[in-house]
């Protein structure tokens, strides 16, 4: 494409295929590239043989958890530098702790502002 266009490649873990579907159509629109996954297991690999540039997962997850996710994919030299986001209907102050200390930027609440989602890039991934 044309010189400064930037496609961000951003790697969203949720098993609800609704949210996956508004988030890869969101992402879209905006020119960047979407890579779902809808559990843990899968995200991990996503995670290996894609290498986003941004990593989103929901909370609650079949096989495991937001934060054991991040605190995996933290702890593996080729995913350890992704920013990492929690996403989150109802989050708690415990979880919030539990997402900070396992390695997540930030965590955000669900449904994600499109807006929110264009701050990060902006911050996170383009540059």
């Amino acid at each position: 494409g044309p010189q400064g266009e930037y496609m961000a490649r951003l790697l969203f873990v949720d098993d609800d295929p609704f949210t996956l579907e508004t988030l890869a159509k969101a992402v879209q629109v905006l020119g960047h590239q979407p890579i779902l996954a809808s559990n843990g297991q899968e995200a991990l690999l996503a995670a290996e043989e894609q290498s986003p540039d941004l990593i989103f997962t929901d909370m609650s997850l079949p096989d495991t958890d937001g934060a054991t996710l991040i605190g995996l994919l933290h702890g593996q030299e080729s995913t350890a530098k992704i920013p990492m986001f929690i996403l989150s209907a109802s989050p708690t102050e415990d979880a919030i702790e539990r997402t900070r200390s396992a390695g997540a930027q930030a965590y955000l609440n669900k449904p994600i502002r499109l807006q929110t989602l264009i701050d990060i890039i902006g911050k996170f991934a383009v540059g």
